[in-house]
């Protein structure tokens, strides 16, 4: 019997450190993935990801925990001129708390692969050229505090979904091209509605800074949000 617990334990230790490489490699791919989408990089700030690395834990603009060892924690790199897309294979950094892209030139739209961004709790795409919608997926990012996509050009309704990020203390979506009205509760139109299935911004108890200027929104201002403190 303790020949068989012995295989059993050594067995148990052999694969979660036979997973460790699997998931660093899948963090560089993503990475790697994220350059590939970058066309303009006048800086170089992305010409120490290589290819040739295990981990990558000391690129620019790459943070992780524990530093070196562990997963990928942080992407940032504002103000850096990069032009290209934002690649969708960023969703797949599962660790990642923060994505901070700003004042940059990226395109496109925003993959709805972010929403599987479990641990984000910072998202800042701000002062960018991004199209499109905002993706209802956004909505599953539960952690997420900060939410800043101002200064593009996002066009769509307010996705209702935002309304499920109830640790969301900042959203701003200032200088875009959203339509439509702003989502205050979907009570109106689903009375039976459960608590945990309703959306809409008035479900953000702990939102106190809110930037929806210089869009296209009509209608008026959800009461709610008159009431919210900080608002």
């Amino acid at each position: 019997m303790a020949r068989l617990l012995l295989v059993v334990g050594l067995g148990c230790v052999l694969l979660a450190a036979a997973s460790e490489p699997a998931a660093a490699s899948d963090q560089v791919a993503a990475l790697l993935a994220f350059k590939r989408d970058i066309y303009e990089d006048p800086f170089a700030m992305l010409s120490d990801w290589n290819s040739s690395d295990t981990v990558p834990c000391l690129w620019s603009g790459v943070s992780c925990s524990p530093p070196l060892d562990g997963r990928v924690v942080t992407l940032e790199l504002s103000n850096s001129s990069l032009r290209g897309f934002l690649a969708a294979e960023i969703g797949s950094l599962s660790s990642l708390q923060k994505l901070i892209l700003d004042h940059n030139t990226l395109m496109g739209s925003i993959p709805r692969a972010i929403g599987k961004l479990q641990n984000l709790t910072v998202l800042n795409l701000s002062t960018n050229q991004l199209m499109g919608p905002i993706p209802s997926e956004i909505g599953d990012m539960r952690k997420i505090s900060t939410i800043d996509l101002h200064a593009n050009r996002l066009n769509g309704d307010i996705p209702p979904e935002l309304g499920k990020l109830t640790n969301l203390v900042e959203l701003r979506l200032g200088n875009n091209s959203l339509t439509g009205t702003i989502p205050g509760s979907n009570d109106s139109v689903m009375v039976t509605t459960s608590r945990e299935d309703q959306v809409g911004l008035c479900q953000l108890a702990q939102l106190t800074d809110l930037d929806l200027s210089y869009n296209f929104l009509v209608g008026d201002i959800p009461t709610c949000l008159k009431q919210m403190k900080g608002i």
